[in-house]
């Protein structure tokens, strides 16, 4: 990976606004020339009814909460994505990458479960410690307005109303600051109906999943209760060769529970109880042969590279589904909050409060070096907990002056405790200990943390005429964290730190719209986000005590517009953010040559500053009624701007000018269904999903190795599904990944004596069966 002059920097980002300005310029001129050419909108007279397709197009709106009211998508001066209950259920969405290749711009990494996702949005990412006492998000995640970024970054995808994937800070409209963007998931409410679902299906691997969901009116206009789950239980595509067996193999369930309460035509109380639980055999991964310093001296005796034994699996991606590992391994976590949320309207304003307490735990136990040999092995528990609450007072309907308010304070706290142990063939077994010192300590680190916060936080929308709005918001937040911890080598108490730190931010953000006609809307916003800082978690050399705040200025500009009678919808938005102090996790091991012990450092550092630009565009066409086609494109350019002490596997070297981790230069997608009646109400379709996804820095250490693993090469996907369905039944088949396409969106490093390891995709065949009632 070279480095770029500034010079060069310079120009490629004057290059890089000119196109991106040229693109929105065109999509800007596009419904103008297009109302030109058409028939004028304003001959029709409210007698005559629209055509029969414009009404099917019409009724394709998708509304959306995405500034605390409902809103069509088309007129939120915000760059936003949202999958409908009626998509998630088309692509089969399960998980969160599986919404993300849906979405321009957006990428994530795993690192080794379901649930264990690290996710980007334009570039920008939470590059800090998966495992950290406390979990920092870049981004908000909430569900029905509850914050769960700090339990989960994977919650259930069953009986859903839809996920909207906001880009650019929300700090104005949503409780937790978000520098990155913010997901909002909604889910669906209970209702004075008897109704649900069943949803049955088998794929690849010998994986059985049963999803529902079913609505009790108990009390007709008062008191209705909703229930959902899903049971899913797979053999897993990785294999141990080891005498030991197992692999991958994994269950997992979740269900939620929810009661409505509308004791009058005004007020609204939700109540939601939620439970997932997931265990894998192991971490979904397979050996690289790529060893890094400390691990390459300690097993081989030789520099980093790639240098590791085949150990009777050999390397990905000749190899994509075997290991040897000696000793049992699982993997896991719970997760579960109870939340609660009422509404309560008053005349022109509306009153909400929201609150709730979440419980995650994580865990990792058994084998750590990933060989036959048994050198290591570890037990990893973590536990997460965060109570938070929200206030928010705000006008409704439309008026000259649309305002809302808000207050959000919480806490987040999280304890850890690990410890690696020598295995019978630990080539670092003291001397002292004779040659025998299996069980024993190798490192160990036990933490406790917290983060209280809390905030203020409004905004104002001056509708200034019928088609110009300019809307202003900002925010205080307020933020104290608190660490205590221990490090240990061998037993030997190698770091303490007892440490508090406090941080306070304004953020401010301007929106200025233009509604040029009913179907086009035009917009600009600059707007700030805030991620606090901390402490370290141990005393390092070369860290400071503290690590700073992350800042960013998002700035951008778009246009959402629809034609053809609403048969075509269309979003275009180019941006640029300037992101400071961008906050990095420091994280390996050496051997003390004082001591000849292994120690771990484990902290953040903070970059000076980084970019990111670009563009992204969606469309949603209906082409006929019975033929939809839609797509997504994403272009992002990244890079840090000043990184000359980048701390990387204990070296010390110049990052500035490269791309950031996790943040693909070209994200494309596109989606095409073809409907054919066949008897009666059932209807046949036939389903092609494609994604693209460029290359990626997908882990720290590619500043260093600017090779395999370290860069995950560029890749392309593709799913068909073919089915029939009615009001009430569907049944589908399905392959995913048609072409066994192999790709990786990470590579991780433990103790691993066979090298990094990746998670490799795999081709899956598989069918469902569905009923509502």
């Amino acid at each position: 990976m070279s480095k770029r002059a500034v010079s060069n920097n310079i120009v490629s980002i004057r290059m890089a606004t000119s196109v991106a300005s040229g693109a929105l310029a065109l999509a800007l001129a596009t419904p103008a020339i297009a109302q030109e050419a058409g028939p004028a909108a304003e001959t029709a007279t409210a007698a005559e009814a629209p055509p029969q397709d414009a009404q099917e197009a019409a009724a394709g709106e998708i509304i959306v909460t995405a500034q605390r009211r409902e809103q069509s998508i088309q007129d939120v001066p915000i760059a936003i994505t949202a999958i409908t209950a009626e998509a998630l259920q088309e692509n089969n969405v399960q998980s969160v990458e599986d919404f993300f290749a849906l979405t321009p711009n957006v990428s994530f990494q795993s690192n080794g479960s379901r649930d264990r996702k690290d996710l980007a949005i334009r570039g920008i990412s939470n590059q800090l410690n998966p495992y950290a006492d406390v979990r920092q998000a870049t981004y908000a995640f909430y569900i029905d307005e509850f914050n769960v970024a700090s339990g989960t970054s994977n919650p259930q995808i069953v009986d859903l109303e839809r996920i909207e994937v906001l880009r650019g800070p929300q700090g104005t409209y949503f409780g937790r600051n978000s520098v990155g963007g913010a997901i909002n998931v909604v889910t669906k409410k209970p209702n004075d109906e008897f109704e649900g679902f069943v949803d049955l299906g088998y794929s690849s691997f010998d994986t059985y999943r049963a999803e529902g969901a079913v609505n009790v009116p108990v009390v007709e206009g008062l008191l209705a209760l909703r229930a959902s789950g899903k049971y899913e239980k797979s053999d897993g595509f990785i294999k141990n060769i080891n005498a030991i067996g197992g692999g991958n193999d994994s269950e997992y369930y979740t269900y939620r529970i929810q009661g409505r309460l509308t004791p009058t035509d005004n007020l609204t109380l939700d109540v939601t109880y939620n439970y997932s639980d997931e265990v894998v055999g192991m971490r979904n991964g397979v050996p690289t042969g790529f060893v890094t310093r400390t691990w390459a001296s300690v097993y081989y005796g030789r520099a980093a590279g790639l240098i590791g034994n085949p150990d009777g699996v050999g390397f990905y991606p000749e190899n994509d589904d075997r290991v040897n590992f000696n000793r049992p391994q699982r993997v896991g976590g719970k997760f579960e909050y109870l939340s609660g949320r009422a509404v309560w309207e008053i005349g022109d304003v509306s009153v909400t409060a929201v609150g709730g307490h979440l419980t995650a735990t994580v865990f990792n136990y058994g084998d750590v070096d990933g060989g036959s040999p048994d050198f290591f092995y570890e037990d990893l528990f973590l536990q997460r907990e965060s109570t938070s609450g929200e206030l928010r007072v705000q006008s409704t309907g439309t008026n000259f002056f649309d305002w809302s308010v808000g207050i959000t304070a919480g806490r987040d706290t999280g304890v850890s405790d690990q410890s690696t142990f020598h295995g019978a063939d630990s080539p670092l077994c003291p001397a002292s200990t004779g040659g025998d010192c299996e069980g024993l300590e190798v490192t160990g680190a036990d933490g406790r943390s917290s983060s209280d916060y809390w905030a203020v936080f409004g905004q104002g929308t001056f509708n200034l005429t019928d088609r110009l709005a300019a809307t202003f918001g900002i925010r205080y937040s307020r933020e104290t964290v608190q660490n205590d911890s221990v490090t240990r080598s061998n037993t030997i108490l190698t770091g303490v730190n007892d440490r508090q730190a406090k941080f306070e931010d304004v953020s401010p953000k301007f929106t200025l719209s233009y509604q040029a006609n009913p179907d086009w809307l035009i917009f600009a916003t600059a707007a700030r986000g805030f991620k606090s800082g901390g402490t370290q978690t141990s005393n390092n050399v070369n860290l400071l005590n503290e690590f700073q705040p992350e800042t960013l200025w998002n700035y951008e500009a778009g246009t959402k517009f629809e034609l053809f009678d609403k048969k075509l919808r269309v979003d275009v938005t180019a941006f640029y953010m300037d992101w400071k102090d961008v906050q990095q996790t420091i994280r390996f091991q050496f051997i003390d040559p004082a001591t000849g012990l292994l120690r771990g450092v484990s902290g953040i550092a903070n970059a000076a500053a980084a970019e990111s630009y670009g563009l992204e565009a969606s469309f949603d066409a209906r082409l006929t009624p019975q033929f939809t086609f839609s797509g997504q494109l994403g272009w992002n350019k990244t890079q840090f701007l000043d990184y000359p002490n980048a701390l990387i596997d204990g070296v010390v070297i110049d990052v500035t000018g490269e791309q950031l981790v996790n943040a693909p230069e070209w994200t494309f997608g596109a989606q095409a269904q073809y409907n054919v009646p066949i008897t009666g109400d059932f209807e046949g379709f036939a389903r092609a999903e494609w994604s693209f996804r460029d290359t990626m820095v997908s882990n720290p250490y590619a500043y260093l190795y600017p090779v395999f693993p370290f860069i995950s090469p560029s890749y392309h996907n593709v799913n068909l599904r073919i089915g029939v369905e009615d009001d009430r039944f569907r049944a589908t088949v399905f392959v995913e990944n048609v072409f066994d396409e192999q790709f990786y969106a990470n590579a991780y490093e433990k103790a691993f004596y066979s090298g990094v390891q990746v998670e490799p995709s795999t081709r899956v065949f598989g069918a469902t069966l569905g009923y509502k009632f």
